[in-house]
């Protein structure tokens, strides 16, 4: 073979491999538009525009200004069903060993009145300081939150005493505070003990609404438990200071109240 049949022969591979790689080039590049002319019609992901977006956030505003805080937050101890979940805590393996849970609810005495002497901002930054308070007394006397909502709060203990030392301890936090910034802060606390329902990190049953009434029938500044915490207490426990007789809505009878000093 001479030279000159040589060259022509590796130029006519290289041709080849070229038309190789470019045919496969061109049949991706068929497929591909094919892909898009199928999926024309899909439907797509939309990025709001930024002016789309601004819209959104100011329309939020607006209603937030309109219906205030106050209108998207429930402080009724009351509403239990629409409460939202903190923390999902064993409550099964929380219970005493006779089975029984203590509850807690609390709330901020005239929260609605509140919010509108301070305004929005205000209620939200007071809420934050009540709510780092209760937190730190709660999970000192290894309480824990169910659920909170608002300047509501419900919360599970193993023992009476230890919902009562919380209980007390908040209310004497409230009392050193009342000085500064939570000065205008008068919070309601009741409990009631007995067995629940455990569900999903969550508690139910007629003992759970016996102690949210409780808590309804204190006034600010209060802690009023039930028959079943005094029983739980040992003698030299808090010192009651009256007992009340109260019909609670949606418990049969008449129920024993009794007020704690937690002062002492």
């Amino acid at each position: 073979m001479s030279a000159l049949e040589i060259v022509l022969a590796a130029a006519l591979a290289t041709l080849t491999v070229l038309f190789a790689v470019q045919s496969a080039a061109l049949s991706r590049a068929r497929r591909r538009v094919r892909w898009l002319e199928d999926t024309s019609s899909r439907p797509r992901l939309t990025v709001p525009t930024p002016s789309e977006a601004v819209r959104t956030v100011v329309g939020t505003a607006i209603k937030l200004r309109e219906h205030g805080v106050a209108g998207t937050i429930r402080s009724s101890i009351d509403d239990l069903a629409g409460w939202a979940d903190v923390e999902r805590p064993d409550l099964a393996q929380l219970a005493a060993a006779d089975g029984t849970v203590t509850i807690m609810f609390s709330d901020i005495e005239g929260s609605t009145q509140l919010n509108h002497d301070l305004g929005d901002r205000g209620w939200v930054q007071l809420l934050a300081r009540h709510d780092r308070l209760l937190t730190k007394a709660i999970r000192a006397h290894d309480g824990h939150v169910v659920k909170t909502q608002g300047d509501g709060f419900m919360v599970a203990f193993a023992e009476a005493s230890q919902a009562v030392g919380a209980a007390c301890a908040i209310q004497r936090a409230l009392a050193r505070a009342r000085g500064g910034r939570l000065a205008d802060v008068r919070v309601r606390i009741g409990a009631h003990r007995g067995s629940a329902v455990h569900r999903d990190g969550d508690l139910f049953g007629s003992n759970v609404a016996l102690a949210a009434r409780v808590a309804a029938q204190a006034h600010g500044a209060e802690v009023l438990v039930s028959d079943a915490v005094i029983d739980a207490l040992a003698p030299d426990g808090p010192t009651v200071l009256e007992a009340r007789e109260a019909t609670l809505k949606g418990i049969p009878g008449v129920q024993r109240l009794h007020l704690l000093d937690w002062r002492t």
